[in-house]
Formats: C-alpha cells, structure tokens, sequence
C-alpha cells in the first residue's frame, strides 16, 4: 500500500476541488478509508479508478420521459 492522501492531496492529484473529492467519498463514489473521523485515500487506488472511469466521446443521453 502506498501512503495515505488526506482530501487535500487527493484533489491536487486529481485536479478536482477538495469539496469534491469529500462529497464523492461521502456518497461512496471513489475509493477511501476511514480512520475515526479522517478521510483517506491510497494513491494508487484513485489512478486506479481515474482509469476505470475513463469515456470517449460524448456520454448517451438519458431518455426524458415526457
């Protein structure tokens, strides 16, 4: 295991807002853990997931129902 990111340092290696990368571990989105009340995340597993969410081209549109 590599070492442990705090919120902070995953967004820089995201490139992302720190909210972001809050609201997505909070909604179970990205990989992380828990230590009591700290948030952390394993460098590896986040380049990890950054290639398992990876798109090209435009994403299909959700039909609407009307």
């Amino acid at each position: 295991m590599t070492p442990l990111l705090d919120a902070e340092g995953a967004a820089e290696l995201l490139a992302v807002p720190k909210t972001w990368i809050l609201a997505e571990a909070r909604a179970g989105r990205i990989p992380h853990r828990r230590l009591g009340r700290y948030v952390r995340f394993d460098t590896e597993e986040l380049l990890e997931w950054v290639d398992g969410n990876r798109h090209f081209g435009p994403r299909p549109r959700k039909e609407v129902a009307r």
